[in-house]
């Protein structure tokens, strides 16, 4: 079910309606029902498939507790349920490139001629539950979740609809302690409004129409001259920016009318002077994750510098095979930790002595920055073309030394715009003053907002596509 979908609409509208109707005792309830409505639209299967993970879950960390209550170790059950966790995950999105890698290694065919009379379809979501999930035990286990949770909070925790197809990736202490007092107020009624409203446009105005512009492109890249691919990798990430942070705040202003917060997302991240700073503002909850559960674990930036690189480059490398079962995943990810690593090397080692970069210092650093951003974009489009994805990354950089030669990008200008538009809503994501100017003036500006969004939304819409991170 598509956030920029009527059924949508229809389920969230019930919702909110039912919901602040209903005592206090009972809107749990109804979560719970509208959030088990909203996934069993993708599918009887996928749905007992999810219940029964939970179900799972639930019942090892329920163990966890026991234990805990008990003084007794809890490291091997967690093994075990993270282990379980990761080979669900592992059947449905990598049995296939297990299969191929085989074939790549082994130089035949044999493996994904035998995958083929095998259809192993991907659950919706399945990246984004598992490591909600092992995020919650591996809490369990730290003691920062102390006390049990009852089955229907479990449940909701990791069912919640808004933020249940492509996160954000909840913790505990994001959700649990406020869903016994969801609180809302006029205020409140207007930011989530105009989270939704411009989540939607971003997707359906800038999103949609830079993938109508550029995917064309990313099919025959190297038929394309070198000026139209460079533009292109600003608009790919454009895209990418406006698809996953619209349908955030669609998730985030959908949980704020009913009176709860979920974490950001994105904060500016196309204004960072700084490829560290860039990842802490973009896909933060990924990042945060991939920081606490699996790059500190690994040692962090407690074993030296050149195991601080090491660690660094395979937390990322983990990150971009995550994303998907594909070498242009891996790749990307490579790629961002390769750039983490290099910015880390040239930086001096004491914090303190960091200089705050300014005036033109700080404007090429942050263009700097987006480049070598948006060039990673390179391998991320490619990968959607599966087995292709390596072909097709080769093409794109043969490309660029068409100079004089190769085909124009048509609708350029309208790509510059949306380019512009984009980069418009990343400054409000960056400049808190400029949030807070905006909803300083909410009585009068959000009914002129939603009449020019919704026109817009009318006049560019072009039915609406799919979000990208929901192939995730």
């Amino acid at each position: 079910m598509l956030f920029n979908s009527l059924p949508y609409l229809a389920l969230f509208s019930i919702t909110f309606l039912l919901y602040w109707s209903f005592p206090q005792k009972w809107r749990k309830y109804l979560l719970l029902v509208s959030s088990l409505l909203f996934y069993f639209y993708s599918g009887l299967a996928f749905s007992i498939h999810f219940l029964t993970v939970i179900g799972v879950n639930f019942f090892f960390s329920l163990k966890l507790w026991e234990k805990k209550s008990a003084g007794l170790p809890t490291s091997r059950l967690l093994t075990w349920i993270i282990v379980l966790n990761f080979l669900n995950l592992a059947f449905f999105k990598y049995f296939y490139f297990v299969l191929d890698t085989l074939d790549l290694v082994g130089g035949s065919h044999s493996f994904s001629d035998f995958g083929k009379g095998i259809n192993i379809p991907l659950p919706l979501a399945i990246s984004f539950y598992t490591f909600q999930l092992i995020a919650l035990q591996v809490d369990i286990h730290r003691d920062h979740v102390p006390e049990r949770i009852s089955s229907l909070d479990y449940f909701l925790f990791i069912l919640f609809f808004p933020q249940l197809i492509a996160g954000p990736i909840m913790r505990t202490t994001d959700f649990l302690p406020k869903l016994d007092k969801p609180w809302v107020d006029f205020d409140r009624i207007k930011w989530g409004v105009f989270l939704i409203l411009s989540g939607l446009f971003k997707k359906v105005v800038i999103a949609d129409n830079i993938s109508g512009i550029v995917n064309p492109i990313y099919s025959h890249p190297a038929e394309y001259n070198a000026s139209s691919l460079y533009l292109v990798l600003f608009g790919f990430a454009s895209q990418v920016y406006c698809d996953f942070s619209g349908y955030t705040d669609i998730a985030r202003g959908s949980a704020f009318l009913l009176g709860y917060d979920i974490p950001e997302n994105f904060r500016g991240p196309f204004l960072s002077p700084s490829f560290r700073e860039f990842w802490g503002r973009w896909h933060v909850t990924l990042s945060t994750w991939l920081k606490d559960y699996l790059y500190i674990p690994l040692g962090g930036s407690r074993g030296g510098r050149w195991r601080t690189q090491l660690n660094s480059l395979l937390t990322m490398t983990l990150g971009g095979l995550w994303h998907g079962a594909n070498f242009g995943y891996l790749f990307w990810g490579a790629y961002l930790g390769l750039l983490l690593g290099a910015e880390r090397l040239i930086s001096p080692e004491n914090p303190k002595a960091v200089v705050e970069p300014r005036g033109f210092h700080r404007f090429w650093r942050v263009a700097l920055t987006i480049h070598l951003f948006s060039l990673s974009g390179i391998f991320f489009r490619s990968a959607a073309m599966g087995k292709d994805s390596l072909r097709l990354t080769g093409e794109y950089f043969v490309g660029f030394g068409n100079l004089l030669s190769g085909k124009r990008i048509a609708r350029w200008e309208e790509l510059l715009l949306f380019i512009s538009l984009a980069f418009f809503w990343n400054a409000v994501q960056y400049y808190p003053a400029i949030r807070d100017k905006i909803r300083s003036q909410f009585t009068w500006l959000l009914p002129i907002f939603s009449f020019v969004i919704l026109l817009l939304m009318g006049i560019f819409g072009d039915g609406g596509g799919d979000f990208i991170y929901f192939q995730f």
